[in-house]
């Protein structure tokens, strides 16, 4: 049947943006632990903003049109910068001294943040299987991070601050997404970054001179807006509930990455930690879909 054949086809191509998202996002950071080698990490920060700035301007207005600023929550999307610079600073440090699988395990703790958040900010009731998943992927965080142990870093504490900075991040966003287009959303986290990040420039000595680096600058802030347009375009295409297991595919691409680029293989404490983490993400996710699911069943119908 053609329409099923269509269906069908929107559904794959939704997936395999969604899988693209996550593969270019992954080379973000692994070259922002590259550049780490070669300038400071604030310079990494704030050109990762300064260059994402160009590029959301250039997609926002392709896409979207000339009005694609523009905002119904002002206030909320200059927090929303606030965190994801945070997010990023925190992050970009901790890749420095970190393997890409450990750092990216641990960001990926984020949701399970925002669900124990969500009942305090955004009002929303949390039942017993979805703390117990909470739970459960802190517990597989602190199997990643082995306190007290020799495989214990210290740079693993700024993952973990990461991972609270993206929460809030994520959270602010549930809030604007009802009314603000993504491309908006994507320009002013980015603008915001590029302004606040501006002192971390002085973390630096000079500027820098090797073409490579300027060049990996660039593909960060392009990396970073064309990772959100394919996730924009994905989620167009096909359900957020089929879409959400393939985001942990960037586990997958930053083990590959960091063995390739970094010589880097992650120990079975890590990978066991980072199956944990990622199942209780998505199990909180297939909960907050039935709990939305069955909330939207008991609603009559009009003229019902």
């Amino acid at each position: 049947m053609p329409g099923q054949s269509n269906k069908g086809q929107s559904t794959l191509s939704g997936i395999l943006l969604m899988l693209g998202a996550f593969a270019v996002f992954a080379t973000l950071d692994s070259t922002a632990k590259w550049l780490g080698h070669y300038i400071s990490i604030g310079e990494v920060a704030f050109g990762r903003y300064l260059f994402g700035t160009l590029f959301a301007v250039i997609a926002g207005w392709w896409l979207a049109g000339r009005g694609f600023w523009r905002t119904h929550h002002p206030g909320l999307q200059f927090l929303r910068g606030v965190f994801m610079l945070g997010a990023t600073f925190f992050n970009f440090l901790a890749v420095r001294h970190l393997q890409l699988a450990v750092t990216s395990a641990i960001l990926f703790a984020a949701p399970l943040i925002v669900c124990a958040l969500s009942p305090f900010v955004l009002g929303e009731h949390v039942g017993w299987r979805r703390w117990a998943a909470v739970i459960a992927g802190f517990l597989g965080v602190l199997v990643i991070m082995r306190p007290g142990s020799s495989a214990f870093h210290p740079a693993m504490l700024l993952s973990v601050a990461a991972a609270f900075t993206l929460a809030f991040y994520q959270v602010l966003t549930r809030k604007v997404g009802g009314r603000d287009n993504p491309f908006a959303s994507v320009f002013w986290a980015t603008v915001v970054g590029g302004v606040l990040g501006l002192p971390l420039l002085a973390t630096g000595t000079e500027v820098p001179q090797n073409a490579g680096v300027w060049a990996g600058l660039a593909w960060m802030g392009f990396s970073g807006t064309f990772g959100h347009v394919l996730l924009t375009e994905a989620h167009r295409r096909a359900d957020a509930s089929l879409l959400a297991p393939f985001a942990y595919s960037q586990m997958i691409w930053m083990v590959i990455i960091g063995w390739l680029w970094f010589s880097d293989v992650p120990d079975m404490p890590t990978v066991i930690g980072a199956l944990i983490v990622a199942a209780a993400g998505l199990f909180v996710f297939h909960r907050e879909q039935k709990v939305a699911k069955d909330a939207a069943a008991i609603i009559p119908e009009e003229g019902v």
